[in-house]
């Protein structure tokens, strides 16, 4: 039995391409100007790399979330078959897009903060 060296499992290894391949096809290839203030926190791999779930976070504009979330997934389709043509993989993941909440949590606590250290 061979033993590797390696700690990071291919899951990680194949979320963090789907990460950079993705955020490339959203900023560069997608032509919706809704889209460019768009950011990619976190992939989630499924065990059998079937399924992606894809958080992202929307910069400081008055866009909403589900405006956003109804524009990446009306362009699923799109980056998908650019995810294809980019990643070689057997079966090319189903992509669910998820608006990430924690960013907007983070703020929230340090306003927070904020009043205390006024106070």
């Amino acid at each position: 039995m061979i033993k590797r060296n390696n700690p990071y499992k291919r899951k990680d290894r194949v979320a963090s391409e789907l990460k950079k391949a993705i955020s490339y096809i959203i900023e560069f290839e997608v032509d919706d100007d809704r889209l460019k203030d768009v950011a990619i926190t976190d992939i989630v791999l499924s065990d059998d790399l079937r399924h992606a779930k894809i958080f992202i976070s929307i910069g400081l504009t008055n866009k909403t979330e589900k405006s956003i979330l109804g524009v990446l997934n009306k362009a699923k389709g799109f980056i998908r078959k650019n995810l294809s043509d980019r990643i070689k993989l057997r079966y090319m993941p189903t992509l669910d897009f998820q608006y990430d909440s924690s960013i907007d949590y983070g703020f929230k606590i340090d306003g927070i903060l904020k009043d205390i250290k006024d106070d």
